[in-house]
């Protein structure tokens, strides 16, 4: 079944979806570095690709994409040049509060906002603006959420833990590999991406492009699709 995208549905279409099923999914990513063989629009990309995949398992409708999420983390000023720092916490946590209130009008009950990106300032920010809301149910999710028990912890972070998420190398690259391989330039990925943030875990702070495929992206998609199919139909049922 094709994904049903709100900017293309006319108002009848809309009226008898949300009698059904009274729940948006929001795809929200950031443009952001992800070194030198992935597009800056990686985690918008991903969850909106992954939004469309479930919309089309489920039939509820996909909003458009808010593609401005914040990046603190990874600045311009320190090398990773094409991050752009876009909203501060505020004005994201009202935009969210916002748009809920709009959809709430069209009869949407929940509503789930799916980020590809993940900061603790980004979190808290759209967290913050699903709490300012009343007249629906606002939930915040990520796509690696729906494949996590399938992770293999192998103990040593030398190795690719399958279905781990990371940033910028195999979860990220190979996902980009099954959805969009023509905006993936694997000759020019890099050996390692480390990251400098304190806190994160080890296992994401130096992570290997050069492992990712095609083949893991499909393993992971085929992870990820029917357990957010299935948690999207559970959560119908309960509306």
């Amino acid at each position: 079944m094709e994904p049903k995208r709100l900017t293309d549905l006319r108002i009848s279409e809309i009226k008898a979806i949300v009698a059904e099923k009274p729940l948006i999914l929001i795809p929200i990513g950031t443009i952001e570095w992800h070194t030198s063989h992935l597009p800056l629009g990686v985690d918008t990309l991903i969850t909106e690709s992954v939004c469309e995949d479930i919309s089309g398992g489920t039939g509820v409708i996909v909003a458009p994409t808010l593609a401005c999420g914040i990046s603190r983390n990874l600045q311009p000023e320190e090398g990773y040049f094409g991050t752009v720092d876009t909203v501060a916490e505020s004005t994201l946590s009202n935009l969210i509060a916002e748009l809920l209130r709009g959809y709430a009008k069209m009869g949407f009950k929940k509503a789930i906002l799916m980020s590809g990106h993940f900061e603790n300032e980004h979190y808290v920010a759209i967290t913050a603006g699903i709490e300012q809301v009343t007249e629906l149910q606002g939930y915040f999710m990520m796509p690696p959420e729906f494949c996590e028990e399938y992770i293999e912890d192998l103990g040593d972070v030398s190795l690719t833990w399958p279905y781990a998420s990371d940033h910028a190398a195999e979860w990220e690259t190979s996902m980009m590999l099954h959805y969009y391989p023509e905006l993936v330039d694997m000759d020019n990925a890099p050996e390692t991406v480390e990251l400098p943030m304190p806190g994160i875990p080890e296992y994401i702070r130096k992570r290997y492009p050069r492992r990712a495929s095609r083949e893991y992206g499909q393993k992971l998609v085929d992870a990820i699709i029917p357990n957010g199919i299935k948690k999207i139909n559970e959560m119908i049922a309960e509306s």
